[in-house]
């Protein structure tokens, strides 16, 4: 993921094969997943340690041998759980890939599904009896990574669409509520605002601005952005400056200065504050551990 894309524009693999596996390794300590969203549906397996995963306003703590199912365009992230570290990985595809013009699956449950009329439950947790299964077989699919087997698209095809046969045949799935807090509109005026971010973040942001971007009252605004990102404005800005200058610091030949200053920072000593308090090193160390 290009941790300056908030919302990742990018499509996940290609046109031909609408699918790609991502595995991300974090240290105790260190940031697990930052907020985001993408219009493809993704099943996410914890495969080591444990987290707190954030979907819209719905938080699960999810442990190894865990899957979390994540709706295209829904606000999603993650968050450490008492320091610890934890290794995940996601399958992520495009919903249109499994669809056919007629087809029965596609109309009683893709359809419904990609309109928001359908869920799936989203955290298969070890009590619910079905989740060592869909671990394993998310497992699968994350091992086709680095296949050069000529039939790859069509394993991990048959391999995404029988995890929904899982969900189906354990009964885990659900018409929607439409009556849920997690409100559509909502998501869509945060969702403007983290786009405003993403493309301003090197001049001063204001929240009188940001709340004008998501069309709400300052106070308004404060408490719906703590809510869905569980940190308040402010911290969200800074921290992703923090992100953006971690990502300078490891892939390019800026000084620390100099990624301080294009990620927004005009304080130098608070910068690398807030880095130390993110990464738990310095802005040095962490170039160095990177390098």
């Amino acid at each position: 993921m290009d941790i300056r894309n908030l919302r990742e524009n990018r499509r996940h693999g290609s046109p031909e094969f609408p699918a790609a596996v991502y595995r991300m390794e974090q240290a105790a300590g260190e940031p697990i997943l930052e907020n985001h969203w993408h219009e493809e549906a993704e099943f996410l397996a914890v495969e080591s340690g444990e987290a707190v995963f954030q979907i819209g306003l719905s938080t699960y703590e999810v442990r190894a041998g865990e899957v979390l199912f994540i709706p295209g365009g829904e606000l999603h992230g993650g968050y450490s759980l008492g320091g610890s570290a934890c290794t995940y990985a996601a399958v992520v595809f495009d919903l249109d890939w499994l669809m056919g013009t007629g087809d029965g699956a596609t109309m009683r449950y893709y359809e419904p599904l990609k309109r928001g009329q359908l869920t799936l439950v989203p955290h298969a947790a070890h009590h619910t009896g079905f989740g060592e299964e869909l671990f394993d077989q998310v497992e699968k699919l994350i091992a086709l990574e680095h296949s050069e087997d000529p039939a790859k698209p069509l394993w991990m095809k048959a391999g995404i669409i029988r995890l929904f046969a899982e969900y189906v045949s354990k009964g885990q799935w659900s018409r929607r509520d439409f009556a849920s807090p997690v409100d559509a509109r909502t998501q869509d005026r945060l969702k403007a605002v983290l786009s405003f971010i993403d493309e301003h973040y090197a001049r001063k942001l204001t929240i009188k601005e940001l709340a004008a971007v998501a069309g709400m009252s300052e106070g308004h605004f404060t408490r719906v952005f703590k809510s869905f990102m569980r940190k308040t404005p402010v911290e969200y800005v800074n921290q992703r400056r923090i992100r953006i200058a971690a990502e300078l610091l490891a892939d390019s030949n800026k000084t620390v200065g100099e990624a301080a200053i294009d990620s927004g920072f005009d304080n130098f000593s608070y910068f690398c504050k807030l880095f130390r308090s993110v990464y738990q090193c310095t802005p040095s160390e962490f170039r160095e551990r990177r390098g």
